[in-house]
């Protein structure tokens, strides 16, 4: 086991050396600590964040899909809408073509 070594020197007045004494007396030893534990709360709280963000991201994942969906239907349900327009448009027959009024 190691020790600490410590001089204690005594002054007059003046602050001439006077004396000294040693003291030997054992090391502290290093335990758990502070550190450690605020090391271990750091980390708990970066899983837990991580985990939350996770969750966070799927939900926003599945409503992006879901968004793509309507887009999607709503897309074709507009052709359908164009095409039958233009079936109405003329009467039904797609062979017909529609006259230009600007020539001679």
């Amino acid at each position: 086991m190691s020790k600490v070594r410590e001089a204690r020197v005594e002054r007059d007045v003046d602050g001439n050396v006077v004396g000294s004494t040693e003291i030997e007396r054992p090391k502290k030893k290093g335990g758990f600590g502070w550190g450690m534990l605020l090391g271990i709360l750091i980390v708990a709280g970066a899983i837990i964040a991580f985990a939350y963000n996770q969750g966070s991201f799927q939900t926003a994942g599945a409503r992006a899909d879901q968004a793509t969906q309507t887009a999607q239907v709503d897309i074709s349900q507009t052709a359908n809408n164009a095409n039958d327009a233009a079936h109405r448009a003329t009467d039904g027959n797609p062979n017909t073509k529609a006259t230009d009024n600007t020539s001679n």
